[in-house]
């Protein structure tokens, strides 16, 4: 069912970020179908709830798409995911430009800017 590609992982977090790791390397092609809960949890010899936490997350993610006993696939356009929903912090040293959000620091001061507008409207 997965060729070659081989889903890792003893938590649900690691399990997710493999498969995630398949789709963003193309080895989980769009359509794919990921073996069914109990048949994975039997492989990587875990608890059948910990696959289900992790295809719960890459569901919430947009990675994957379900279909009850038709079980989940990697969906066609996977969503993307934004930094702040991941938890993952931007190493130290390194400016955060996934917030959009200007160094306050880098900025202009603004005194002389509202001065001017303050006597423009007296």
């Amino acid at each position: 069912m997965l060729g070659e590609y081989r889903i890792s992982g003893r938590r649900a977090s690691e399990i997710a970020a493999s498969v995630e790791r398949g789709v963003g390397s193309g080895d989980l092609a769009p359509g794919h179908v990921l073996p069914p809960m109990r048949e994975l949890a039997a492989r990587l010899e875990v608890n059948p709830n910990t696959v289900a936490a992790a295809y719960r997350t890459l569901r919430e993610r947009g990675v994957i798409e379900t279909a009850g006993r038709r079980g989940s696939r990697v969906r066609a356009a996977p969503a993307s995911t934004s930094r702040g929903s991941l938890r993952i912090e931007a190493p130290p040293g390194v400016r955060d430009l996934g917030e959009g959000n200007p160094d306050p620091e880098l900025l202009p001061g603004l005194g002389p800017a509202l001065a001017a507008a303050a006597a423009a409207d007296a």
